[in-house]
This record gives structure tokens, C-alpha cells and sequence, in this order.
């Protein structure tokens, strides 16, 4: 435990002025390295399927991100209130000494009705003292800071290693490791770490499942049909209604207070998601029902002209990746009794893929959407905790109405947006073209779907999951529903799953050493 010599009088923060900008540096980084690792699971198999292009994909996902941590990222405060430390731990009294004329900590008093105490009022000379006040210590501002650093270091080193990773399994191992190094073993929620460290091993299995499933669904009603263009028309609004379904209902149930969401219970917010999911349908089934066909044939033709310049120039480049094949095709391959399309690779045709083009665009785009409402409030909540006591003295107070909040979820976003831009096109590269051989519309879809669709359901049992786990294990899944195990890298896949490993630990023994470090200078 450490044992710093500190007066909590109601103005006791004003001395660790340097540690919060310590700890809006090292959030800084947390949420660049997170824009640069997690954001490439939102637009990684669209850029490698050639749906949008690596540009288009860093502004949408600028507006997205930004949009869902400012609309509906004020759910952070749920992060602060539970997790896999009872920060109660931290709690200090303060008392105040008539005959010393100082506050003195005290290990419990009964007339502490403030919480904090910072009211202008306190901090003027010749102001009535509190007679007790509840704050949060200054171990747990040294504890957050500390771990934001280890998660930044982890996130940062593994995107430029190419390997995405889960930033929320980070935070949770270097804050477990500070809090033990300060408090011991008091607090820890060992319950709520198994479940994590299970996930590890669920999450990409269920999402695999969900995205393996959708792509069998994709493949026996589109793919192998005779006419695989004109089925993809018939089906692209459907597919586009249980898309919008899924996202907004993630989005909405158990949604932000700020927005009023959190009012609807979840047939309510069930019928809003399907209303809307409805409304995708009937555009894309009626007014727009020209639009698609034209729309898919253009980028058919201007994809026709591009591989022919290339071929002209002889600029067609071979996949550099050894332990994968692309699959032989047969000739009677739409003549095969049912059950033997379960294991066999059907080729899917470049006119009915520019069909999902469209439904590709808008799952990428919500499951950015629901990045930034979920994703940025967790690497902020640290900051935003660490904000809240150097205003009032206490962490976890009321935090959805502060405007500060709002500033900081955008803080927060800026710099995913950023680390995005500047480091996002590494990880992007191993998603989209270096775990299988054949990304597509059709497959960049249906990963896409599943993992949303697992994170939905995950969520709401509340089993703990990352996005980041569901999109590697969808990925590894829908290739294998295309092509067995022909289509898939498994010497990445066990490279990403040794950096998997490193998570807890890395990031808990940076996070040590900088306690180390910070609490010389306290």
C-alpha cells in the first residue's frame, strides 16, 4: 500500500494538477492506439473486400465514431460504477480538527452527508470547513493514470505489429495490476476476471458461429441458385432490414440517459429497431428498387475496365501468403446434391457481389457507429474518473449530465480518429488480406453481421466480450464456410492469438513500473 502524505481539505486536489495532465497524455495514446487497432475491426473487410476504399473508409469512420461517442457515449458512467475492481476501496474521510485547524483522515465518519465538497464557497478564504467530507483517494488517480499508460504501450506496440487485440482486456489487466500493487489483494473481483479471461475463448467462437451461419445462408439462397444477380436483388432488402435491426437495437436498448434510451424497456426498443430496419426494406424494395441493380452494374463495369488496365500492364499481384490456397471449382458446381455445399467453395460472382457492395456500406458504418457510443466511453471512463475527482474530490459522482463529459468523449474520439489515419492502415492490411485469401462484399458482410449480432446478444446476458475477438473468429469462420480450411491463414491466426496472451501481462507490468515511476514524484 502506499503511503502517501496528503491533507484532504476541500481543496487537496490542486496539488496533483501535474499528475491529471500526466493522465490526459497517456488517454491521449490509449484511444490513438485503440482508432489505430479496434476501429480497423469496423471498415478492415470492407476496405479488403474493395466495398470502400481506405480514405473513404478513414472519413466515415471520423463522422461515425464521432457521432456515436457524443449521441450515445455517456454510458461511460456505467463503466465507472462497476467493473473488475469495487473502487470503493479508495475511499477517504476526511475530518476536520478544531484544535489543529487542519483535516485530518479518519477511518469513518457518521455525519459525512458530502460527497467531495468542492463548492466555490470551500475554497475561499475565511469559509465555514467542512465538518467531514467523502473523497476518493489520491491512490486511485495514481492507479488509473498508471494503467491508461500500460494499455497505450499494448495498444500502440501491437498495431504496429499488425495485430488486433482488445483494448477493453487490456485495461483490465493493467488495472488490476496497479490496484493490486497499491491495495493487495482488496477489491479485486477475481469472479468477473475468469469470466473475462472465458471470453477470450467464447467470443470468437460465437461470432464464428453467427457469421459462419449467415454466410450459409448468403451461399444456399444466393450463391448457388442459377441466377445468382437476380436472387441477390430479391434478398438485398431483407438482408438490409435484420442489418439496421441489429445495430440500432445494440444501440438503443439499455442506450444512453442522455438521449432519454435508457427509458425504453426492450419491446419498446425493439419495435423502434424494427420499424426502422422495416423502413431500410421498403426503401430499398420500392424507390430504390432501380437504383440497386444500376448502381451494382456500374461498379461491375468500372471494375472490368480497372483489372483489364492492370492486366495490360501486368500489375495483377499474387497473394504473398504461403499457407493458404485459393480453392479448385468444379465444373457441375451448381448440380451438387444440398448438404455437399456445407464444406464446398462456391465462387461467388462479381456482379452479385457489387449487390452487397451496398449492404457492406451500411453494416461497416454501424458497427462504427457503435464503436464510438461503446469503445471510446471505455477508454475514457478512466480519464473521465480521474477528472471528476480533481473537479469535486470524488470519482464517481453524477457523470451523464457534466458538459465536461461530452468534451471528453470528443477528446477521446479525435484521437481514435487519429491513431485511425496515421496507423489504422497496418492492422486493416492483416484483417483484410493476410488472414484470407479471398475477402469479399458477400463475406465482409456476413463477419460483419455476426459480429454485431454477437455483440448484441453477448451484451445484454452480460457476458464480458470484445469486438475485437468476434470480428478475428468471424473472419476464421467465414473463410472456412467458403472454403474449409483452404481460405484461411492459420499462422496469423496463432501469431494473433500469442499477442492475445501477452495482453494481461503486458500491459499489467507497464502499468506497475509507471506507478513506480509516479509515486517518486508524489
Amino acid at each position: 500500500m502506499l503511503d502517501i502524505l496528503l491533507e484532504y481539505a476541500p481543496n487537496w486536489t490542486t496539488h496533483i494538477q501535474w499528475l491529471v495532465i500526466v493522465a490526459f497524455v497517456f488517454a491521449f495514446f490509449v484511444s490513438y492506439g485503440m482508432g489505430a487497432n479496434d476501429s480497423c475491426n469496423d471498415w478492415g473487410p470492407a476496405v479488403g473486400a474493395g466495398t470502400v476504399k481506405l480514405w473513404q473508409a478513414y472519413a466515415l469512420s471520423a463522422v461515425l465514431n464521432v457521432a456515436g461517442a457524443v449521441l450515445l457515449g455517456y454510458k461511460v458512467v456505467e463503466t465507472l460504477r462497476t467493473g473488475i475492481v469495487e473502487f470503493s476501496i479508495f475511499d477517504v474521510y476526511s475530518q476536520y480538527n478544531h484544535t489543529t485547524k487542519h483535516y485530518d483522515t479518519v477511518p469513518f465518519c457518521g455525519n459525512a452527508t458530502m460527497i467531495g465538497g468542492f463548492t466555490p464557497p470551500d475554497i475561499v478564504p475565511g469559509a465555514p470547513p467542512l465538518e467531514c467530507a467523502k473523497y476518493t483517494s489520491v491512490d486511485f488517480i495514481l492507479t488509473q493514470t498508471a494503467s491508461l499508460s500500460g494499455v497505450a504501450v499494448f495498444m500502440i506496440l501491437s498495431s504496429c505489429y499488425k495485430i488486433p487485440v482488445s483494448a477493453t482486456h487490456a485495461i483490465v489487466g493493467a488495472s488490476v495490476a496497479t490496484s493490486f500493487y497499491i491495495r493487495g489483494n482488496v477489491g479485486i473481483r477475481w469472479d468477473e476476471i475468469v469470466k473475462i479471461v472465458i471470453s477470450w475463448f467464447v467470443s470468437p467462437i460465437l461470432a464464428g458461429i453467427f457469421a459462419g451461419a449467415f454466410y450459409y445462408v448468403v451461399k444456399y439462397s444466393v450463391l448457388i441458385r442459377k441466377d445468382t444477380f437476380k436472387w441477390a436483388l430479391r434478398l438485398c432488402p431483407i438482408f438490409m432490414c435484420f442489418t439496421l435491426t441489429v445495430n440500432l437495437y445494440a444501440c438503443i436498448y439499455d442506450g444512453s440517459k442522455y438521449l432519454g434510451l435508457d427509458k425504453l424497456n426492450w419491446w419498446e426498443a425493439l419495435l423502434v429497431s424494427v420499424a426502422i430496419g422495416v423502413a431500410g426494406w421498403a426503401i430499398l424494395a420500392f424507390p430504390l428498387k432501380n437504383w440497386l441493380p444500376q448502381r451494382a452494374k456500374r461498379l461491375y463495369d468500372a471494375e472490368t475496365v480497372k483489372m483489364q488496365k492492370r492486366a495490360e500492364s501486368g500489375k495483377i499481384k499474387e497473394s504473398k501468403i504461403k499457407d493458404m490456397r485459393i480453392p479448385e471449382v468444379g465444373d457441375d458446381i451448381k448440380d451438387l446434391p444440398w448438404y455437399k455445399y456445407l464444406w464446398q467453395y462456391v465462387p461467388e460472382d462479381r456482379l452479385t457481389k457489387k449487390v452487397f457492395n451496398t449492404l457492406q456500406i451500411v453494416s461497416s458504418s454501424m458497427l462504427s457507429f457503435s464503436h464510438g457510443a461503446n469503445d471510446t466511453g471505455n477508454t475514457i471512463s478512466p480519464l473521465l474518473a480521474i477528472w471528476l475527482c480533481y473537479e469535486s474530490g470524488y470519482a464517481f459522482g453524477n457523470a451523464e449530465t457534466r458538459d465536461d463529459t461530452q468534451l471528453l468523449l470528443f477528446y477521446g474520439s479525435f484521437a481514435m480518429i487519429f491513431g485511425f489515419v496515421t496507423l489504422g492502415h497496418r492492422t486493416i492490411k492483416l484483417l483484410a488480406k493476410e488472414m484470407t485469401v479471398d475477402m469479399s462484399p458477400v463475406s465482409g458482410f456476413c463477419i460483419e453481421v455476426g459480429t454485431a449480432f454477437t455483440v448484441l446478444v453477448c451484451v445484454k446476458l452480460g457476458i464480458p466480450i470484445s469486438s475485437t475477438h468476434c470480428t478475428v473468429g468471424a473472419v476464421i469462420f467465414v473463410g472456412m464456410a467458403k472454403s474449409t480450411s483452404e481460405g484461411v491463414s492459420f499462422a496469423t491466426f496463432r501469431k494473433i492469438c500469442f499477442f492475445w496472451v501477452l495482453c494481461f501481462p503486458l500491459s499489467a507490468v507497464v502499468g506497475i513500473l509507471t506507478t513506480i515511476i509516479l509515486q517518486h514524484f508524489m
